[in-house]
């Protein structure tokens, strides 16, 4: 299925749940989940998060306004594009919005399009995983996990503009 709005598109496998939607005065958010998604949810997907069964996957695509203090391609939006392949390592538990046992997240910041900045926020619940293997880079199967996002993710498309 292809998800397209806001000049964003991204293609889901079968089995996934998405949207994109955009607040009164806010910028576009992309949700897209290897389970369903809530009707309603915070921009970064506390409510998903929360229901995440073991092995789901998430990920939350917000964009910003640019402004006095964010300056598209400088600073913490100074990449240019998502590191893909992601990499296990790329997820901690420290990184998420939300901490709950079994996720590990994953945030980066970058400009597409000439200027539009983005923040990716990914989550994976690897409670299948036992425990005590620390740090999430070295969790078996959450390999799997992170390809299978790789692979969705290579297929975002942001144009120019909104």
């Amino acid at each position: 299925m292809r998800l397209a709005a806001y000049g964003i598109a991204l293609d889901l496998p079968r089995g996934w749940d998405g949207r994109i939607y955009r607040r009164p005065g806010a910028s576009p958010t992309l949700h897209a989940a290897n389970f369903s998604l809530p009707a309603n949810d915070a921009d970064f997907g506390s409510t998903a998060t929360a229901r995440m069964p073991p092995g789901g996957i998430f990920l939350a695509l917000k964009e910003y306004q640019a402004g006095p203090r964010l300056h598209p391609g400088l600073g913490l939006y100074a990449s240019d594009s998502i590191p893909l392949p992601l990499s296990r390592r790329y997820f901690h538990p420290r990184a998420l919005q939300v901490g709950r046992p079994g996720q590990s997240g994953f945030q980066h910041f970058f400009t597409a399009a000439p200027r539009r900045p983005f923040c990716l926020y990914a989550v994976l619940n690897t409670a299948h995983v036992p425990l005590g293997f620390e740090p999430f880079g070295t969790l078996p199967g959450a390999q799997d996990q992170v390809g299978h996002l790789s692979r969705v993710l290579s297929t975002l498309t942001i144009a120019s503009g909104q």
